[in-house]
């Protein structure tokens, strides 16, 4: 974990309704990363990759999740267990990927959102256009999605998933 990074996304201490939000790197990212993926099923990895996945303890899948070097990760931590991660990656175009996943115990309590708030509140992705790649089926993420201040727009679909660029926008949420 990198130092000076730990918050509650918020500004509040934790609690189960507020995950502490960590930024994590390196080897004790890579074992909270690999927790985490310990927590979530197979539809759920399955869906977070658009593949069948094999089981999490997949050195593949964990190296995945914590995504590039330059990029950012973030944790969200309940009771001091890992229950959420967002990634934030840009790729060789010059956008930023978004990526989410949450264990499947711990979905519908806020820790997807808890996560999107703490990083768009970042400096280093405050300003930047954002993008996510969504099954058309999959109706809770793009709610949560439209849910921030931000425009959200479809640039591109393919068979099975929408391409959604986030745009800053600076209003409340909607």
């Amino acid at each position: 974990m990198t130092g000076g990074q730990e918050s509650a996304y918020d500004g509040t201490a934790p609690t189960a309704s507020r995950p502490l939000i960590l930024e994590i790197t390196g080897c004790a990212g890579r074992r909270l990363v690999a927790r985490l993926a310990a927590r979530c099923g197979s539809a759920a990895l399955a869906a977070r990759f658009f593949r069948p996945v094999r089981p999490a303890g997949n050195l593949d899948v964990i190296g995945l999740l914590l995504g590039p070097a330059d990029g950012t990760a973030f944790l969200a931590m309940d009771g001091g267990r890992p229950v959420g991660l967002l990634n934030l990656a840009p790729n060789e175009a010059g956008e930023v990927d978004l990526a989410l996943l949450v264990a499947d115990a711990w979905r519908r309590r806020g820790i997807a959102i808890g996560l999107l708030v703490h990083a768009l509140a970042d400096p280093r992705w405050t300003d930047r256009d954002l993008y996510a790649t969504v099954r058309p089926d999959n109706t809770a993420v793009r709610g949560l999605l439209r849910s921030l201040p931000r425009v959200v727009r479809v640039v591109d679909i393919s068979p099975g998933e929408l391409y959604l660029k986030l745009s800053p926008t600076g209003g409340p949420p909607r």
